[in-house]
């Protein structure tokens, strides 16, 4: 087993231990709240794009995932654990080269994945009582990129971050749907997933 194999593995094994404690801890703690709205689950998907030193190298993709929202006692506090699964186009220009190395033509069309878990306080400006309501979140993030000889990969990111975001629901009947930005810090680089879901 390679390095970059042994790091990826090690990094799935922390997201996937941190998902798991974040949510038992959640739970213990929703129990214990006088309010009577439950757990939900949501969906999501829409494009991303790339800041700061992933600028020049990659480009833009799309993204999809899954959420799990723990309602707080502070009825306009929660809780949320995600993971958001994105591909990534490479930067090129005239047909032919990359932003990693623009005399190397092999990588044209070619995408870099990378697999974010994240755990995050989110704050409503109304009730959840109310139909709808702007809202903001932040929180940590761990990462996990494709194979050793994906682009994204020859950028070294670091895997873990922290990510945050606005977003805007809506709740018509008896699901939620929601618009979203948020920014992942995958040092020495970011992604910005723009989505579109809906809570249920």
């Amino acid at each position: 087993m390679n390095r970059a194999s042994s790091v990826n593995d090690r990094a799935l094994i922390v997201v996937a231990l941190l998902t798991a404690i974040c949510c038992q801890s959640v739970v213990a703690l929703a129990q214990g709240t006088v309010d009577d709205r439950s757990n939900t689950w949501g969906v999501m998907a829409g494009g991303v794009g790339v800041t700061d030193g992933f600028r020049g190298h990659l480009s833009s993709g799309v993204v999809g995932g899954i959420e799990k929202l723990f309602p707080l006692p502070t009825r306009r506090l929660a809780l949320r654990a995600d993971i958001m699964y994105a591909w990534i186009d490479v930067w090129h220009s005239n047909g032919c080269g990359g932003g990693i190395d623009p005399g190397f033509c092999a990588y044209v069309d070619t995408w870099s994945r990378l697999v974010a878990g994240s755990f995050s306080i989110v704050g409503r400006l109304n009730d959840p009582a109310t139909r709808w309501s702007p809202y903001a979140f932040g929180g940590v993030a761990a990462y996990l990129t494709g194979n050793s000889d994906e682009p994204l990969t020859y950028l070294r990111p670091n895997h873990f971050g922290f990510q945050g975001g606005v977003g805007f629901e809506v709740r018509p009947r008896e699901h939620t749907f929601f618009v979203e930005m948020r920014y992942l810090g995958v040092p020495p680089g970011g992604i910005v997933p723009v989505t579109v879901g809906m809570r249920f």
